[in-house]
C-alpha cells in the first residue's frame, strides 16, 4: 500500500515536471515533426519520380557515374529485401514501434540532441515504409550500388532507418560510458574522506595473525618452571637408559665369560677323568699280566 502511494507520488511529480518542460521547449516537437514530414514527401517524392522514370525507359545504369544504378524492386519484405514474404507482420510491427518512438519523443524532452535526431530518422523512414506497404502491399526500391551490385537494392526511406539505427547505437554507448564516469566521480567524492584501508598482502597473514610477529617490539620468551623440571626429568631418564643399556652390555659380557670358564673347567674335568680311567686301566691290565706270569 505505501509502495503504491510512492508511486503515484512520484507519478504527479514526473507529470509536473513534463508540463513545465513541454512549455519551454514545445517548439522542439514542431521541429521534429517538421524533419520527419520532409523526410516522409522525400522518400514518397523520389520513389513516385524514379518508378514513373523507370518505366518509361527502364533500367538506368550510372545515373551518379560509379556510383548509383537505378532499377525497380518491388520489396514484399523489411528493409534491403530481407524478410520476404512478411508483408502484414512487418506493417505492423514497424507501426508500433513508430509510435512508441514518437511517445517517447513527446515525453522525453530532457534528452540529448543527436538521441532525438537518431529516433526522428527512424521514425521519418519506417512511415515512408508504412505508407507503400498499406497503399501497395509492397515497398518500392530503386537504388542500387554500382559498384556493389549485389548489395541490397534500397530507397530513400531505408536510408533515413539505417543511419538513424547507427547513430542510436552511438549515441547510447556515449550515454553509458558518460553515465558511468557520473556514477565514479559520485562515488569518489561520497568516499573522499574515508580513511583508506591497507591492502592486505596474502603473504603477510602470519604477521597479521600473530601480533607479537607484527610489532616491533622485541620479546624474550621466558621458559616456565614447568617446562624445566619436565626437561630435567627427561634428561635423568635419558641417563637411566644409557646407564641400564651399559650395564646390561656388560652383564651380557660377564655371562658369556663365565660360560667360557665353565666349559674351560668342564673340559679339564672330564680330561682328567679319562686319564685316571686310562691309568685305572693299565694298572688292570699290569696286574693281570703279573697273574698271567705267576701262573706259568
Amino acid at each position: 500500500m505505501q509502495t503504491d502511494n510512492n508511486d503515484r507520488i512520484d507519478f504527479k511529480k514526473n507529470l509536473a515536471e513534463w508540463k513545465v518542460t513541454i512549455k519551454k521547449r514545445w517548439w522542439i516537437l514542431l521541429v521534429e515533426l517538421a524533419v520527419i514530414g520532409v523526410i516522409l514527401l522525400a522518400d514518397l517524392l523520389t520513389k513516385k519520380y524514379a518508378w514513373e522514370y523507370l518505366n518509361v525507359y527502364g533500367y538506368k545504369e550510372g545515373i551518379i557515374p560509379g556510383l548509383i544504378n537505378l532499377t525497380m524492386v518491388e520489396n514484399r519484405g523489411a528493409g534491403f529485401g530481407i524478410f520476404q514474404g512478411k508483408t502484414v507482420a512487418l506493417t505492423v510491427i514497424t507501426f508500433i514501434v513508430v509510435i512508441c518512438l514518437m511517445v517517447y519523443l513527446v515525453f522525453a524532452l530532457k534528452e540529448s540532441e543527436w538521441l532525438r535526431i537518431s529516433l526522428v530518422f527512424i521514425i521519418g523512414g519506417g512511415i515512408g515504409n508504412i505508407v507503400d506497404r498499406i497503399w501497395l502491399g509492397y515497398v518500392r526500391d530503386f537504388i542500387q550500388f554500382q559498384f556493389w551490385e549485389d548489395f541490397a537494392v534500397f530507397n530513400v526511406a531505408d536510408s533515413f532507418v539505417t543511419v538513424g539505427a547507427f547513430m542510436l547505437i552511438v549515441v547510447l554507448i556515449v550515454m553509458l560510458v558518460k553515465e558511468g564516469k557520473k556514477n565514479q566521480k559520485e562515488f569518489e567524492e561520497a568516499h573522499a574522506n574515508d580513511v583508506p584501508t591497507q591492502e592486505t598482502d596474502p603473504l603477510d597473514m602470519p604477521q597479521n595473525l600473530n601480533p607479537m610477529l607484527k610489532s616491533e617490539n622485541t620479546y624474550t620468551f621466558v621458559q616456565s618452571e614447568q617446562t624445566e623440571n619436565a626437561d630435567v626429568k627427561a634428561d635423568e631418564q635419558n641417563e637411566k637408559t644409557a646407564e641400564c643399556d651399559n650395564n646390561c652390555t656388560a652383564c651380557d659380557a660377564k655371562a658369556d665369560c663365565d660360560k667360557t670358564d665353565k666349559n674351560e673347567d668342564k673340559s679339564v674335568e672330564n680330561e682328567a677323568s679319562d686319564a685316571v680311567l686310562s691309568d685305572d686301566a693299565s694298572v688292570e691290565n699290569d696286574d693281570q699280566s703279573v697273574e698271567n706270569s705267576e701262573k706259568e
